[in-house]
């Protein structure tokens, strides 16, 4: 460890003693340096000539390189035109690097070097920032800017430059329209990019203006029409100020006017809005020439003479097509056409007017009340060239044109829109669409109702028909089956009362028992066919009577009902018939091939199904062979009949000598097996 900090100490000391870098020697240098690399605190050793120094702000000075400048700081400040010696760091600054920690030695008073010539474009480019300079022009105005100070306006020919003076206004305005050379220190607005926004001039008193021709008297200088406005002339246009007289077409309140001179018309920019100016009034005007964005038009302009008019100005008669070639640029015209739109902006209110496929837009003070889309209107307003178009060579022509209105006045309905407008139509078309669409669901749904009642018509009409059948064939089993059973009933009865022998009254006895049995059935038969399909009957008791028409006296197995005790759920009356007639046929099976001793029909309810088992202990079959019908044999086919009818499933459970189980599964639905 001791080694180490011995190593260190060397280091700082050997450090301590390395020779420093360099100081910068020219403001080239100094200017040359990065953002970056002036932040670091370059080393700054200047020798220069004092151009322009704030009393208790900046000092600007400049060598045989270029400009530099640095801030007092509680220095006294040097004069222009001392010779100083200034050493410091350097700091970024915010467009060129400058001086920071200045310390100041005035070494002589040389006086003031001579000014750099330059256009507006070298001072755009910044290469001579902060330094002197000089630039010729025309002078456009001289007006008071701060306390104690003056801001001139000079045309540089492509650009007009700001010269701040720090002296005031003093008999300013007999520099207008003279041509001036003006020597100063450039300078300009900067942004938060270290970017040149706009140059400008700063001069310490009007001795750094130098009048290299006087301005002319107004009186003499000579009237000229918009047309002849810098056109071309040999010696080239000097942008001297220009005399125009004519009458005001329209005023508007941000000071620019527009003339009628001749059978022209022109745009003019004042520099104050007095006098107050109407359309028809009959001015003269001197300003200075300038060209917008298609034909040229007069700025800084003052009034010289003015009589008030006896009427508006005359308007002139044009359509879109003329305004659009150009040929009223500037001027008063009247437009009849057809409103496509109107809507408010941020200055007041936009009419956008069409003629034929050409449409054009019309910049109103105001909305125009009870003004829909569709309308015919004439409207009266100053022709504007937007923007420009090179429609071939050397020719320049509009793309775009606006009116500008002056007033509400200014429009007038020819002939109101239709009441048939777009939005009516759009919103009838909705409408009607909708009432289409509507019309349709309701055709559709009185369709769908039409079905559903056709189909219960037909439901209907079906049930009457099979209740009409099924009392029919009641009356006929009533009136000849039963009839004819009863007739062979008493004529049993007779034979039996004869006293025949035991062998055949035994045979009489067992034919009439089986008799009265088949009139049971035929009784249940024609009762159930007599009820109504919807009637509720109740399936216990009918499987009881099933019962005990086998009862004592008929020779064959024993047969017994087993119900739940609380009984089963009420059942329509095909259904039960259906049930019945199903037991019916299992017994009957029973009583043909089985050779049982016992049959059993038994019914459970087990939450939505009700169970029907036929069971007995006869001699039992093979079931896939015999329960899918055989010749002669339609038994099991139609118990499966009669179970589909009913909504029931039906299985057999049997084997040789193990006897059988007829097993009937029925769904009972949410209103208690109505099925």
């Amino acid at each position: 460890m001791p080694r180490i900090l011995s190593a260190i100490s060397l280091a700082l000391s050997l450090t301590s003693f390395a020779p420093a870098a360099e100081p910068l020697t020219t403001a080239l240098a100094l200017r040359s340096l990065s953002a970056d690399d002036a932040d670091t605190g370059v080393a700054v050793d200047l020798r220069g000539v004092v151009i322009f120094a704030e009393p208790q702000g900046t000092v600007f000075f400049q060598d045989a390189t270029a400009g530099a400048f640095f801030q007092l700081k509680g220095l006294i400040a040097p004069a222009p035109g001392d010779e100083i010696r200034v050493r410091g760091i350097s700091y970024p600054g915010l467009y060129v690097p400058g001086i920071a920690e200045a310390r100041l030695e005035v070494l002589g008073h040389p006086g003031l070097p001579l000014a750099i010539s330059v256009n507006f474009d070298d001072l755009l480019s910044g290469k001579y920032h902060y330094q002197r300079v000089s630039v010729e022009g025309i002078v456009r105005t001289v007006a008071p800017d701060e306390e104690g100070a003056s801001l001139v306006r000079v045309d540089l020919g492509s650009r007009v430059v700001e010269i701040r003076m720090e002296e005031p206004p003093a008999g300013g305005d007999r520099l207008i329209d003279s041509r001036v050379r003006v020597t100063g220190l450039a300078a300009g607005e900067l942004n938060n990019r270290r970017q040149l926004v706009e140059p400008y001039l700063r001069c310490r008193s009007w001795d750094d203006f130098t009048v290299l021709e006087a301005a002319r008297d107004l009186g003499a200088i000579p009237g000229i029409s918009p047309g002849e406005i810098l056109t071309f002339a040999v010696g080239g246009q000097e942008r001297r100020r220009v005399k125009v007289t004519g009458v005001v077409l329209a005023s508007f309140a941000n000071g620019e006017v527009y003339l009628r001179s001749g059978d022209s018309g022109i745009a003019v920019r004042r520099l104050t809005i007095e006098p107050l100016l109407e359309s028809g009034d009959y001015v003269e005007m001197a300003g200075f020439p300038e060209m917008d964005r298609f034909s040229a038009r007069l700025t800084d302009a003052v009034t010289l003479e003015h009589l008030s008019g006896d009427g508006g100005a005359v308007s002139v008669n044009a359509r879109i097509a003329d305004l659009l070639a150009g040929r009223h640029d500037s001027d008063l015209v009247t437009l009849t056409a057809e409103l496509s739109e109107q809507y408010r902006n941020e200055n007041g209110a936009v009419l956008v007017l069409r003629d034929g496929s050409r449409i054009i837009r019309a910049d109103a003070p105001a909305l125009v009340d009870d003004l829909l889309p569709g309308a015919t209107v004439r409207v009266t307003g100053i022709a504007v060239v937007e923007s420009t178009r090179r429609s071939a060579q050397y020719r320049s022509e509009p793309d775009q044109v606006s009116l500008r209105l002056r007033t509400a006045a200014d429009t007038v309905v020819l002939r109101p829109a239709s009441w048939w407008t777009s939005p009516r139509l759009a919103t009838a078309l909705i409408l009607l669409l909708v009432a289409t669409v509507l019309s349709g669901l309701w055709i559709t749904l009185l369709r769908r109702q039409v079905t559903l009642q056709t189909g219960a018509l037909r439901r209907r009409i079906g049930i009457e028909a099979a209740l009409e059948e099924r009392q029919r064939i009641a009356r006929e089993f009533h009136d000849t089956l039963e009839q004819d059973l009863a007739g062979l009933s008493l004529r049993l009865d007779a034979a039996a009362a004869r006293g025949t022998d035991e062998r055949l009254r035994g045979f009489i006895e067992g034919s009439r028992n089986l008799v009265s049995r088949i009139q049971v059935e035929t009784r249940n038969l024609v009762s159930d066919l007599r009820q109504e399909p919807g009637e509720e009957a109740d399936l216990i008791s009918s499987l009881g009577e099933l019962v005990s028409g086998h009862g004592s006296g008929v020779p064959g197995p024993a047969i017994a009902l087993v119900s739940p005790a609380e009984g089963t759920p009420a059942l329509p009356s095909h259904t039960v018939h259906h049930l019945r007639m199903i037991a019916q046929e299992s017994v009957t099976n029973v009583l043909k091939h089985a050779g049982a001793d016992k049959v059993m029909i038994s019914l459970a309810h087990a939450g939505d199904q009700l169970i029907m088992r036929i069971t007995d202990d006869g001699n039992g079959f093979e079931v896939e062979g015999n329960t899918s019908g055989r010749s002669g044999h339609f038994g099991c086919i139609g118990m499966r009949e009669r179970c589909r009818k009913i909504g029931a499933e039906v299985s057999w459970e049997s084997s040789p000598g193990q006897g059988t189980s007829v097993v009937v599964t029925l769904p009972l639905g949410e209103k208690g097996g109505r099925a």
